[in-house]
C-alpha cells in the first residue's frame, strides 16, 4: 500500500503527535508499505530528506518558525499548496493520512478529494493543546469553543477517523464528530521502554539523592498544570523524605515553576532537566520510583505510557483521556487542580515498597496491548477498510 502521511509536527520534535507518527511509519515499512510524509521543515525551501530510522522520505515544504508557541521550536509551512500536489502526483498514493487540521493536511485533503484519494484522519490534539500560550488570557473561554469548531468540522470531512482513546473518541462525539472513529493507542516502543533499563549513571550525572522519587517528563508549558504538582511537594515532604524529577523543556515556564518551587522551599527536594538524548531518556525512568503527570488535556499521553512500559506506577490526573493508562490498579488518579489530593496519592505509594511492586507489575502487564506491532496492524485494517468504502 503506497500511504502519505501529512502532519504539521514530526521528527526530530519531540512532541506527542511527532513521536506516535515516526514510530508509526516506522512499523508500516516494516509491514512492507511503500509510506512518505510532508511535514514542516527549517528550511527556507523545499526539501526532501531520507530518513535513515524508517527507511522513508520526508518532504520538507519551505516553512518559516511558528511564533508565541514553545521557545519558537516549531515550524509551519505557510503555503504548501503546489508543493504538496507535486507530491502527490509523483507518489500517487493509495491513501493519504492526515494528522493535524493545518496547512499540510488541508492542502493534501484538498488535492485527494480532487483526485478521488481516500482520507484518515487521525486526532493528536484538544483544543488546550492549540491554544497553550493563551490559557491565561481571559478570552481563551471563547477561542476554545472557536477551536472545537474547528476540529470538528475538519475531522467531519475525512473518510474514517482514528484517535488514541476510547475517552478521546466520546469527547470528540460529545462536541459533534459524525466521522465514524475508531480509537487505536500512539502505542509505545517496548524494545526500548523496558524495567531492564539502567539509569545509574544518570542520577550520578544529576547528583540525584537516594531517596523514594516521583518524575515527570514532557514539555514544560502551561497546560501540563505543573504547579498543581510542585504544590503538592511539600504536603509529600511530611510523609516521605522525597524527590522530584522534572524532565523537559519550556522556558518562561520552566522559570516560573522554578520560582514556584523556591517560594515554596522546596528546591532541595526538586531537579529540573532540559530535554534528554534519546539514549539518556530510555534510562531516566529508572531512577524513580513513581511516575506523576497533572495534565487534564491529554487524548493519551505518551509519556504515560513510556513510564509504564519500564515498570512504573502512575498517578495521574481524574481528567481527560490519561485515566484508561492506570485502569489495571497500576497507580491512581487524583482530582483535578487538587494539590493535597495528589500529595496524598504519591505519598501512599512513595511510602509502600509492597504496592509499588504490585503496581509495577500491573504496569508491565497493561502496556502489552499497545506494542506497536499490534497499532500498525489496527491502522492497517482502517486503512483497508477506508479504501473499501471508495
Amino acid at each position: 500500500m503506497k500511504i502519505l502521511l501529512t502532519t504539521e509536527s514530526y521528527h526530530p520534535n519531540i512532541d506527542g503527535g511527532a513521536i506516535a507518527q515516526h514510530r508509526l511509519v516506522a512499523e508500516l515499512v516494516k509491514k512492507g508499505h511503500d509510506v512518505r510524509v510532508v511535514a514542516p521543515g527549517e528550511h527556507s525551501k523545499n526539501i526532501t530528506e531520507n530518513d535513515e530510522e524508517t527507511h522513508s522520505l520526508v518532504h520538507r515544504p519551505r516553512s518559516m518558525t511558528l511564533p508565541f508557541y514553545m521557545d519558537n521550536r516549531y515550524h509551519f509551512a505557510p503555503l504548501p499548496y503546489f508543493y504538496i500536489k507535486k507530491v502527490i502526483e509523483d507518489f500517487k498514493p493509495d491513501l493519504i493520512n492526515t494528522c493535524s487540521p493545518y496547512p499540510n493536511s488541508l492542502s493534501a485533503h484538498h488535492v485527494a478529494r480532487k483526485n478521488g484519494i481516500p482520507v484518515v484522519g487521525s486526532i493528536h490534539m484538544l483544543p488546550e493543546n492549540m491554544l497553550s500560550p493563551w490559557m491565561d488570557k481571559s478570552y481563551y473561554p471563547t477561542i476554545k469553543k472557536i477551536s472545537w469548531k474547528y476540529l470538528i468540522h475538519y475531522y467531519n470531512k475525512v473518510d474514517l477517523a482514528t484517535i488514541p482513546t476510547q475517552t478521546g473518541a466520546e469527547m470528540y462525539k460529545e462536541q459533534g464528530l459524525l466521522t465514524d472513529v475508531t480509537p487505536i493507542s500512539n502505542g509505545v516502543d517496548t524494545e526500548k521502554f523496558k524495567p531492564s533499563n539502567n539509569g545509574d549513571y544518570l542520577k550520578e550525572r544529576f547528583e540525584l539523592p537516594d531517596k523514594p522519587t516521583a518524575i515527570y517528563t514532557g514539555r514544560l508549558c502551561a497546560e501540563k498544570n505543573l504547579d498543581v504538582l510542585i504544590k503538592a511537594i511539600p504536603n509529600v515532604q511530611k510523609e516521605v523524605d522525597s524527590h522530584f524529577i522534572f524532565v523537559g523543556s519550556g522556558g518562561g515556564y520552566k522559570e516560573k515553576m522554578k520560582h514556584l518551587a523556591e517560594k515554596l522551599d522546596v528546591t532541595q527536594h526538586v531537579t529540573f532537566t532540559d530535554f534528554l538524548a534519546w539514549e539518556d531518556y530510555y534510562n531516566i525512568y529508572d531512577t524513580a520510583d513513581l511516575f506523576v503527570i497533572p495534565a487534564e488535556s491529554e487524548l493519551q499521553s505518551i509519556v504515560t505510557l513510556e513510564a509504564i512500559a519500564c515498570g512504573l506506577p502512575a498517578v495521574v490526573v481524574d481528567a481527560g483521556a490519561v485515566p484508561e493508562l492506570v485502569s489495571n490498579n497500576n497507580g491512581y488518579t487524583f482530582k483535578a487542580q487538587d494539590s493535597t489530593d495528589l500529595a496524598n496519592k504519591i505519598s501512599s505509594i512513595l511510602t509502600d515498597k509492597k504496592l509499588q511492586k504490585k503496581m509495577s507489575k500491573n504496569s508491565l502487564e497493561l502496556v502489552k496491548s499497545h506494542s506497536m506491532d499490534y497499532i500498525s496492524s489496527q491502522f492497517e485494517s482502517v486503512y483497508k477498510k477506508t479504501l473499501e468504502l471508495q
